[in-house]
């Protein structure tokens, strides 16, 4: 997606950060990105927080709107990371791509992730349209932009670029044990485009000799 750097960042997602409302999101993410909400209880999330089940329920209402709040919060950071990459041109460090892609890293974030957009419950399809939905916005900025091509489907090129970035976010660390690099770090994410490109200009597979169009 280096190709959409004139795209203009907003609305950035900001956390809520080491207050006791933050504290116990972040304690619930890590405790349900390894056992997932059905399986881990408020009572288990309060002693993962160190905090009493009242204070949850003052700050989120019910154990429904703690789940909904690490939803929000877990897109919030796949949104940014969608942005920031959109936003890089790869004639540089791409700092904040690699920031945004950092926040999410940690296994749990993963984890959550994965299950959250691939599962077919209610709140996973919810869930794929929201981020479905940013990246339709994203590509009609680039098209005002003048960074997408006039005669390009943009409903489907919006649904090709989410699965692109999803699986290299998603897939991160996988990915990194194969490459044996890291593929958004500072020279895997370049290696990455100069790939992808050659991939889609046609240069990096082409047809064997002797066939037809070859």
């Amino acid at each position: 997606m280096h190709s959409t750097r004139v795209v203009t960042v907003v609305n950035m997602y900001v956390p809520e950060d080491r207050t006791a409302k933050a504290i116990i999101r972040d304690a619930a993410l890590e405790l349900f990105g390894g056992q997932w909400p059905a399986a881990a209880s408020l009572k288990q999330v309060a002693e993962r927080a160190q905090v009493s089940q009242s204070l949850i329920i003052k700050h989120y209402g019910s154990r429904d709107g703690l789940v909904a709040a690490v939803d929000t919060h877990v897109l919030g950071l796949l949104g940014n990371a969608l942005e920031a990459l959109a936003d890089t041109d790869g004639a540089g460090t791409p700092h904040r791509f690699l920031a945004s892609a950092d926040t999410l890293r940690a296994p749990a974030t993963t984890r959550y992730l994965a299950h959250l957009l691939i599962g077919d419950t209610a709140r996973s399809v919810e869930a794929y349209r929201r981020v479905q939905e940013f990246t339709d916005s994203l590509v009609r900025r680039m098209a005002e932009a003048g960074a997408v091509a006039g005669d390009t489907d943009r409903a489907q090129l919006s649904v090709v670029l989410l699965a692109h970035e999803l699986s290299i976010i998603l897939l991160r660390d996988r990915i990194a044990d194969v490459l044996g690099a890291d593929p958004v770090g500072r020279d895997g994410l370049r290696r990455w485009w100069d790939t992808i490109d050659q991939l889609y200009s046609g240069t990096a597979v082409r047809k064997p000799s002797g066939q037809p169009g070859a």
